[in-house]
């Protein structure tokens, strides 16, 4: 098996990697922007970091489960879905950082944690 072959196997979820690494620094930006800033809240700076955290957990898992399947099976679908889940996640912190009772009920069975609303 050759160098290029292997490439061109894993360029769509080496995309995906880089795209969950950045919004991992956005993530990280947000509750040090949060922690640091002038008017801090104890209630913001919980939702905030829980947000985080509850994204965190789940990342290690994102990343076997999306590299094993593009490994193994397809790339495609395996990249797709990563992306999918960026989107969500995305949406999550988004929502959770706002106010934790808007954020989506999805919410409740991934990240308990944190959430007593749930």
């Amino acid at each position: 098996m050759d160098a290029c072959n292997v490439v061109e196997n894993i360029y769509l979820l080496a995309i995906i990697t880089v795209l969950s690494i950045l919004q991992n620094v956005f993530f990280a930006l947000k509750v040090e922007k949060e922690c640091t800033g002038h008017n801090t809240h104890a209630v913001a700076i919980e939702r905030v970091s829980c947000a985080n955290r509850n994204c965190t957990d789940a990342y290690p898992t994102f990343m076997v489960v999306m590299w094993c399947a593009g490994v193994c099976l397809n790339q495609a679908p395996a990249a797709f879905a990563g992306l999918l889940y960026l989107v969500v996640r995305h949406k999550y912190f988004i929502g959770y950082m706002d106010k934790p009772l808007k954020a989506p009920p999805a919410t409740c069975l991934g990240s308990v944690s944190c959430s007593s609303w749930c």
